[in-house]
This record gives structure tokens, sequence and C-alpha cells, in this order.
């Protein structure tokens, strides 16, 4: 297994609300969670409100990015916005505020894109807005959408009781969504907690937090990477952090099922290399290279697609077409972690590197003997840490 790119990695919760809106804690009292639980950088959206935009800076070693939540006049198309100072008028359209958001040169990110649910104290709300092409990223998994979508009759005690319970995928349909957009340009995918300190009532006169801070702060995250530690100057870490997002240098992980610190995905020739969110070209000693924090299913997916899979902590997969891969990691049958893409372009050079997709021999990989590694050439091994490397078979794709 070849070493990763030397990248400095950052952990941090998006999709914040506070008292300045509709959550239940001041932004005080959330950081101070954060900073217990060693999260290293918060970004807050309120609904419609920059109020509290001077408490953005670092706190200790978190650092605070205020931003807020748009919507439009039907309270449709959520929309989260970050590197703004007032908050844009209600009555624009999706299309307007996320053109002017971009010509501002802030970031913003699509909130909740496709959530479906029969609740009706809390209805849903989608993007509808599909043909503006400016916005920067989407939510491909928010805690409280899945929290809310999950909920029926049968289980409603249960899983007021463990809202975490309902963590296990991000929606197929904005997974197939943000696959498809990501192979006309870069869009980042992230992770949301969504959180209010939201309290439910239980039955009669009982009621209870169901996502205390606490909790939200220790389930979905999104992970930036940086060839920079991140600047002590506010300004300058906050630009550091917007560009990882835009860039798309983002993994996403579930962290209810294990700290995901220390996941590496990047593609790897003899003489090039790429990390996440970056590109590749095609060559036949072309190698995907995985490391995951712990045991996982390790799945590969090419443009939306089941690429291959293999159980482990350490992956190798042998890519034989361009196009737009990523990972997602599974414990359990349960989503873990869902890195963001690795585009390999097509080459068009003369020599023995070339491929055009012609080169047949160009798809041989490897399995593990037990058969448990499926399709397109994958091998997997036991981190160094381990009882050393599986015995592997060679084979050649059909």
């Amino acid at each position: 297994m070849k070493n990763p790119p030397e990248l400095l990695e950052y952990v941090g919760v998006i999709h914040i609300h506070t008292t300045d809106s509709d959550g239940t804690k001041s932004h005080e009292k959330i950081i101070s969670i954060a900073q217990k639980y060693h999260i290293d950088f918060l970004m807050f959206a309120d609904h419609m409100t920059l109020k509290s935009k001077d408490k953005e800076g670092w706190h200790d070693r978190t650092l605070v990015i205020i931003g807020y939540e748009h919507e439009d006049a039907r309270e449709w198309n959520h929309y989260l916005v970050f590197g703004l100072d007032e908050p844009l008028p209600k009555d624009l359209s999706p299309k307007q505020y996320v053109r002017k958001v971009r010509r501002a040169g802030g970031i913003g990110i699509i909130a909740h894109p496709d959530e479906k649910r029969d609740f009706p104290e809390h209805p849903p709300l989608p993007w509808t807005e599909w043909s503006t092409d400016e916005f920067d990223g989407i939510e491909i998994w928010n805690h409280m959408s899945a929290w809310l979508e999950g909920i029926a009759a049968g289980n409603k005690l249960k899983y007021l009781l463990n809202p975490r319970a309902l963590l296990i995928s991000p929606p197929e349909e904005t997974l197939k969504r943000w696959d498809k957009l990501a192979r006309r340009r870069k869009i980042v995918g992230i992770a949301s907690a969504d959180a209010h300190g939201y309290r439910q009532k239980i039955f009669g006169p009982i009621w209870r937090t169901i996502f205390p801070y606490r909790v939200e702060l220790r389930s979905l995250r999104t992970h930036i990477l940086t060839k920079e530690p991140l600047s002590k100057d506010f300004d300058e870490a906050k630009k550091q952090v917007f560009s990882a997002l835009r860039h798309c240098n983002v993994f996403m992980s579930n962290y209810r099922w294990g700290d995901a610190t220390g996941f590496r995905f990047w593609a790897q020739t003899s003489n090039s290399i790429a990390g996440i969110g970056e590109k590749i070209p095609l060559h036949r000693r072309l190698r995907f290279f995985v490391k995951s924090p712990g045991d996982a299913k390790i799945r590969l997916i090419r443009n939306g697609e089941f690429f291959a899979e293999v159980d482990g902590e350490e992956a190798i997969f042998a890519p034989t077409k361009p196009g737009v891969y990523r990972v997602e990691l599974y414990r359990n049958g349960k989503g873990w972690i869902f890195s963001n893409h690795i585009t390999v372009v097509e080459t068009t050079f003369r020599g023995k590197g070339n491929l055009s997709g012609k080169n047949k021999n160009a798809a041989s990989g490897y399995r593990k003997s037990s058969g448990r590694n499926k399709r397109n050439g994958a091998r997997n091994r036991r981190s160094s840490s381990g009882t050393g490397r599986r015995d592997v078979k060679r084979r050649k794709d059909k």
C-alpha cells in the first residue's frame, strides 16, 4: 500500500441553528459543547438572519463561521449561505439568490434537496429550482431530514428515544443526482446536522429534547483536507475552509459508527497522484487506494454505479475507464464514510501509458481468496497494525 498525499484534516459540523432562529441554545453554549468533542470548525446557519455575525472567529481551537439559511417566499428551496455580511431579500427567486451569492464571492449549498415525508407538523422542504447551475454544493445527508422521513406511527417512540438510529445511509436519489451533476463540474457534497436541539411532546405533559446538541455534534460530520494548517488569522482560515469546500477536498462521516479521522482515498500512478476533489489521467498503472480507520465494507462508485467492493481496512482498485469515482464505507450495513469524487480523465497521447479505453490488460486486478471482493479489479489488505496482507489471487476481468 502506497502512502497517501500529505494533507491535514479538520473535522466540522455544518448547518447549526441557535436561539437566533428556531434553535434552543446560544452560540456560546454550542461552541462549548463542540470544544468538548474536539470539533475543529462549526458553520452556523440560522434562518434568514446574520445578527450574530460578530461571533465569527477563533474560539480557542474551534473556528466559528456564521452564515444563514435562505429560503424563498414559499419557505421552500433552502440554501445555506456563507461569506455574506447581510441576508439577501426573501422575495428573490432561488435562481436569483443563488446567482447573487456566487457574484458576491460567497459559498452556497443546497439544503435537504430531496425531502419527502408525511409529517403534518413539519412538511417537506425540497429544492425545486434545478435549472440553476451556480450553486457550490449539496447536502448529501441531513440528520434532521433523515429522522423526520423515517418516523412512522409504529416506530415513533423508538426513534424519539434514539434519533441516531435512523442514520442508515444518504438518500439514494440525492447520491444519484450528485453523481450525475459531478460529471459536468465540481459540486461539493457535505453531511449536515441541521441541529436545532429539537423538542417533542412524548405523551401528555412530558416533553423530550430529541436532538440535544451533544448528540447532533456526534452524528453527521464533514471533514476537510488542506495542504497547509488553518491560519491563526480568522479571515485567512475562513478562506481555507471555503477553498476546501469549493474544490471538493471533503469527505463525510457518521460518527455513530466510529471516528472517521484518518480516512484517505486517493489515485496514483508511477508519476502522478490525485486526492479527493482532484483529477488524474487514465493510465494502465492507475490505481485507487483507500485507507480506513477501521474495518468496513469499502465500495467504489463510478458515475453513480457500483464498480467494486472489498472488506477490510485497506483497498486497492484498478479503474479501467474515465469517470467520476468516489467511495462509500459501511459498517453492519450502515453508512459510515462517503468521499467526494476523484475524476479520471481520458488520455489522448501515444505511448505505453496510453489506454484510450482499449487496453484490455489494464483491467487486471485482485481479489481475496474468499471471493468476497466483487467486480472490476479490487484487492485489500489488513493495515500495518494487523496480521499482515491476506492471500490474494490475481485475475483478469471478463
